[in-house]
């Protein structure tokens, strides 16, 4: 008998090795992703903007980033300055400060989208703020007052128009980057959960365009969060954001679809060695501990003699 569904998800023909670099951008739930591949031994980028949720959002800050715009849209609240595009974050105690971070972040990322084989981006919400002044979704609306913007529902075609014209842009920047889409299976609570169910709806519709229309490819996060995992014992405190166990859970479905049982080995044994690093002793420099380090340090040195590139 079952007491659960489950999502099956087929080995992808994309396959992420530890020579790789990875790129996670979006919503919160991208940042737990790119933990777990930081703590197996992956390069990645995470999130150089911050936490941003709405796909236009996330489209400005890459397509910024692609064309090499110098232009920062700035917002100072007291000494201290944002940009409109990302999340608070990222800031500068001057103007020219927090312009010269922006550039030079858009300038990392760049580097990393020319050389990176995998970019993975996380939707959160299709419900956008857009700056009455600026003409555009924000990044983040750093607590300003809500009569400057124009909250509203974005449009399936509209987020579809903008992200193909954007997805063209990445493969003419490299022609070798895979695409891999997620929704994030946090609720949006304060956008009330009727409203927050439309607007996921609205995104695995566009999401699902998207990707049979290019060779983008879905991962149903989601899905393994909301029907496999439907119980709140799998969610932190504010039940809204699932917990440790819930994310190992979705990452062990992420790394079986997108890593070979070998790149799953290595990764095991790097985990067992960053945790040994990461013991506390009850008794520092006892023999006992002595050997443990010596031993954790040879099998770090073996792997990286045979693995140069491994990110320890």
């Amino acid at each position: 008998m079952k007491f659960k569904l489950e999502i099956n998800i087929e080995q992808s023909v994309v396959k992420l090795n530890h020579k790789d670099q990875s790129i996670l951008i979006g919503s919160c739930f991208s940042t737990e992703i790119a933990s777990r591949l930081n703590g197996s031994g992956f390069s990645i980028a995470s999130n150089p903007f911050g936490t941003l949720f709405h796909p236009e959002a996330i489209s400005n800050v890459i397509q910024s980033t692609i064309t090499d715009n110098i232009h920062v849209d700035t917002k100072q609240s007291d000494d201290i300055f944002h940009s409109w595009d990302s999340s608070g974050v990222l800031f500068g105690m001057a103007d020219y400060e927090l312009i010269e971070n922006v550039l030079r972040i858009r300038k990392e990322l760049k580097k990393s989208l020319l050389s990176a084989k995998i970019l993975v981006i996380t939707f959160g919400t299709a419900w956008g703020y857009n700056h009455n002044e600026l003409s555009k979704v924000v990044g983040n609306c750093h607590k300003e007052s809500q009569d400057k913007f124009t909250r509203s529902l974005s449009s399936i075609n509209e987020m579809e128009e903008t992200w193909l014209d954007l997805i063209q842009s990445l493969k003419i920047l490299n022609p070798e980057l895979q695409l891999i889409f997620t929704v994030s299976p946090v609720r949006h609570k304060k956008d009330g959960l009727i409203e927050n169910n439309r607007s996921k709806a609205r995104l695995l519709e566009f999401v699902h365009r998207i990707v049979e229309s290019t060779s983008a490819n879905y991962f149903p996060a989601y899905e393994i969060l909301i029907d496999e995992l439907r119980d709140y014992r799998f969610y932190s405190e504010d039940l809204v954001h699932p917990n440790s166990s819930a994310v190992d859970f979705v990452w062990n479905k992420f790394e079986k679809a997108y890593c070979s049982e070998e790149t799953i080995s290595l990764s095991q044994d790097i985990k067992k060695i960053k945790l040994s690093e990461s013991h506390k002793t009850l008794y520092p420099n006892s023999n006992a501990d002595v050997n443990m380090k010596e031993a954790t340090s040879k099998s770090k040195e073996e792997l990286l003699n045979k693995y140069p590139y491994l990110n320890f």
